[in-house]
């Protein structure tokens, strides 16, 4: 019934009912603050480790977890080997969310939290329930140390007081790993369902700008039919790069749909883009402050830019008045039936790609249009594991050579 390994004569004849019950609720508790705090999610492979472990797989599943593993063990002392042994029997980066509350009751604490880092992934959450030395803020923090203080590839995200436990949260560092190759978007993820049998049909990645790159481009409604859809958005994020081109090309050339036919929002820190585009019909303009940190990046980075080098960005400032852009992108989004986003991979704009997956928001994006600037963001060494690896997550992206 439950994948994985248990010693049952451990565990079911050492506890009742209630104290399975009183198990599978902790386990509750902690997986809906892990959600809440938006660091996991039901696509990930967990493992349950340790005291509890069956009612935990049992509690997982019933929250809707698909693919979750148990096993029950407590390191012994080998005759044979002279060491104390506490070896969990699964490959390296294997597991995306792993939860024990064994640390109070192991020998060597450093093997278990060692052996955990281990088989998680990167990007994967660490869990662990510890016991609880007092009810005040620094009581919580030195409850963290014993399980900060041993890890060697992951920092600690979080810790709370749950029921009687001392909850330490921590995520297994990104070393190593290409642009968004710790992300997986789960099977029922609408994008990837609608996507994933035409994947195959988009254009190869290329190194440099081919010659009329825009006819090369294997544009998503030429496979799907997105003439019955009600609500088609199309979202420009950054449109003051293009300030200096003409105007009337902002939209995808030769797309196979009309741009009327879509809600445009253009995002940008610059209000010029207002005063320059949303007195087109149809096309709203969305103020977003954090993205003139790209323009600051991309001038320290070039120390032989000149004042003509760089876009006059003088307009007077705008109130953020505590807009929340990933709330209104969801928003926008979430109940579109067809969604087209074009963005930069500038520094901001990476981060909030990376905020889309963490969200689950990528989930309602349809097709993707990235342009790699020639100042900040991804270096260009970098750029095609960048695409390889978003194709690789069920992306339907594509390189935008465009101006």
């Amino acid at each position: 019934m439950f994948p994985g390994t248990f010693w049952f004569s451990k565990v079911w004849g050492s506890f009742g009912l209630a104290q399975c019950e009183e198990d599978g609720n902790l386990t509750t508790s902690v997986v809906r603050e892990l959600m809440e705090k938006q660091v996991l999610s039901h696509s990930a492979k967990a493992l349950c480790v340790g005291d509890g472990s069956v009612s935990a797989v049992v509690a997982l599943r019933k929250l809707g977890f698909s693919d979750v593993t148990g096993v029950y063990k407590h390191p012994f002392f080998s005759l044979k080997h002279k060491k104390l042994v506490y070896e969990l029997d699964y490959e390296d980066n294997s597991y995306d969310f792993v939860l024990s509350r064994d640390l109070d009751k192991v020998s060597v604490p450093a093997l278990l939290v060692l052996e955990i880092e281990r088989v998680l992934k990167p990007g994967g959450i660490g869990a662990m329930l510890v016991g609880i030395s007092g009810s005040d803020p620094t009581s919580l923090i030195r409850s963290a140390t014993p399980v900060s203080s041993l890890l060697k590839a992951s920092s600690v995200v979080h810790v709370d007081y749950v029921n009687e436990f001392t909850l330490v949260v921590f995520k297994k560092k990104l070393e190593n790993t290409t642009y968004f190759d710790q992300y997986r978007l789960p099977a029922d993820c609408p994008s990837v369902t609608n996507n994933k049998a035409i994947l195959d049909n988009l254009e190869p990645l290329l190194e440099e700008k081919p010659i009329g790159f825009e006819k090369s481009i294997a544009y998503l409604p030429r496979f799907v039919n997105v003439s019955s859809k009600q609500r088609l958005v199309y979202i420009d994020i950054g449109a003051g790069e293009h300030l200096n081109s003409n105007v009337t090309s902002w939209f995808l050339p030769s797309y196979p749909v009309d741009h009327k036919a879509f809600n445009v929002y253009f995002v940008d820190h610059n209000t010029s883009v207002m005063l320059s585009y949303v007195k087109k019909p149809g096309i709203n303009f969305v103020y977003h402050p954090a993205l003139a940190g790209n323009q600051a990046t991309a001038s320290s980075g070039n120390k032989a830019s000149t004042d003509s080098d760089i876009v006059d960005d003088s307009d007077p400032f705008v109130e953020d008045e505590g807009f929340d852009f990933l709330l209104w992108f969801k928003d926008t989004v979430q109940y579109a039936d067809f969604v087209v986003l074009k963005m930069n991979a500038g520094e901001v704009e990476l981060k909030l790609l990376s905020d889309l997956f963490e969200s689950g928001i990528m989930c309602f994006i349809d097709e993707l249009f990235l342009h790699c600037p020639d100042r900040g963001g991804v270096a260009k060494g970098d750029r095609m594991d960048l695409f390889k690896a978003l194709r690789r997550t069920g992306v339907y992206v594509h390189q935008w050579w465009g101006d």
